[in-house]
C-alpha cells in the first residue's frame, strides 16, 4: 500500500484525480489494437495487467495502492474509493451525481456517477442484480506493451453475497465505432476474465425503460415493510399476478400500489421494465422482459 496521496486538480481549479499520473510513454494506439485483436497477445497483455486503486487504510482514510492481477482478485468494491471524481463547470455536458448504495461495512454509503447514462445504469443494476456492494470509478487498470503504457479507469464495480464481482463500463453506440476504445474494452474484457470477474459493457437503455428506472428508484424506501413476508404472499397467491391484483394482496388502496413498488425496486418481485407498466401489467419472480439492447459483448 502506497503512501496517501493528495488530489490533483484539474484545469478548472477543482479536484478530480486522486492517484498519481500514468507513469511511462503512452502505448501506440497501433499496438494496442494488434493486441486486442490478438486472442493470445490479448491474453498474456490482460494477465500481466496492474491496477492503481485508492483503498481505505487503517484509519479509514484513502491511501494509494497498486495491485497486480493475484491482489486484484481479493479486492472488493468496500474497500475502494473513487480513482477520480466528476466536477461541474460551466458549460459542461454530463450530468453528474452520487447515489446512495449498499454495503456490507455499513448501512449504505454515496457513490459518484460521472454522467445520466452511467446513473441510470446503475440503478438498473441495483433493481435487477440487487448488489451488497458498489464502487464507481474503482481503480486504473494498467496495461504494458513494447511502445508504452495504456490505462482504463471502468465505470462500476459490484459485488453480491453469492455471486463474484462485476466489472462494468459504460458508454454510447456511436462511442463503440472507434477501434481504440474497442481495443481498450477488450483488454478490459481479458482482464476481468483473468481475475474471474463478470464483465459487461452497457450503452443507452431503452427511454421508457429509464423512465421506470427512475420512477422505482425515487420511492424505493417509501415504505417499510416486511419485504420477504410480503413477496411470499404474492409468491403463495394462486395463478397469474397482475399489478392491480398485487397491490389487492398486499393491503390495497394506495398503500398497496407503493408497497408493490417497494418490493420491485429491491428485487423481491419483478416486472417488465421496458414496457409502460399498466395494472394489467403481469407480475413475476424472475426477470422479465425482451433481450438486452444494451449489452455488448467485447
Amino acid at each position: 500500500m502506497g503512501k496517501r496521496h493528495s488530489a490533483v486538480p484539474h484545469r478548472l481549479g477543482r479536484r478530480t484525480n486522486f492517484i498519481p499520473s500514468l507513469d511511462g510513454r503512452p502505448a501506440k494506439w497501433a499496438e494496442v489494437m494488434d493486441v486486442a485483436g490478438n486472442v493470445a497477445e490479448r491474453a498474456k497483455v490482460a494477465s500481466a495487467a496492474t491496477a492503481t486503486l485508492l483503498t481505505i487504510d487503517t484509519t479509514g482514510s484513502p491511501s494509494v495502492a497498486t495491485a497486480d492481477v493475484n491482489s486484484l482478485m481479493s479486492m472488493v468494491p468496500d474497500q475502494l474509493f473513487p480513482v477520480r471524481r466528476p466536477a461541474s463547470h460551466k458549460g459542461m455536458t454530463n450530468y453528474i451525481s452520487r447515489v446512495v448504495v449498499p454495503t456490507e461495512v455499513h448501512e449504505c454509503r454515496a457513490v459518484w456517477c460521472e454522467s445520466f447514462n452511467e446513473l441510470t445504469h446503475l440503478r438498473d443494476l441495483l433493481i435487477t442484480r440487487q448488489p451488497t456492494q458498489v464502487a464507481t470509478q474503482p481503480m486504473r487498470l494498467e496495461w504494458v506493451m513494447t511502445t508504452g503504457v495504456r490505462g482504463h479507469v471502468p465505470d462500476l464495480l459490484l459485488r453480491d453475497a453469492d455471486s463474484r464481482p462485476l466489472l462494468v463500463d459504460v458508454t454510447t453506440r456511436s462511442k463503440l465505432d472507434d477501434p481504440r476504445l474497442q481495443g481498450v474494452l477488450q483488454l478490459t474484457a481479458a482482464t476481468a476474465d483473468a481475475l474471474g470477474w463478470e464483465y459487461q459493457v452497457r450503452t443507452e437503455l431503452p427511454a421508457q425503460r429509464v423512465r421506470n428506472l427512475n420512477f422505482f428508484h425515487a420511492g424505493r424506501n417509501d415504505t417499510v415493510q416486511d419485504r420477504i413476508g410480503a413477496s411470499r404472499v404474492l409468491r403463495q397467491a394462486p395463478g397469474s399476478i397482475d399489478v392491480q391484483r398485487a397491490s389487492d394482496l398486499l393491503g390495497g388502496g394506495p398503500q398497496g400500489f407503493v408497497r408493490l413498488w417497494d418490493l420491485i425496486a429491491h428485487g423481491h418481485v419483478q416486472i417488465n421494465l421496458d414496457s409502460v407498466i399498466e395494472r394489467d401489467s403481469a407480475v413475476a419472480f424472475q426477470a422479465t422482459g425482451g433481450g438486452a439492447s444494451w449489452l455488448h459483448a467485447m
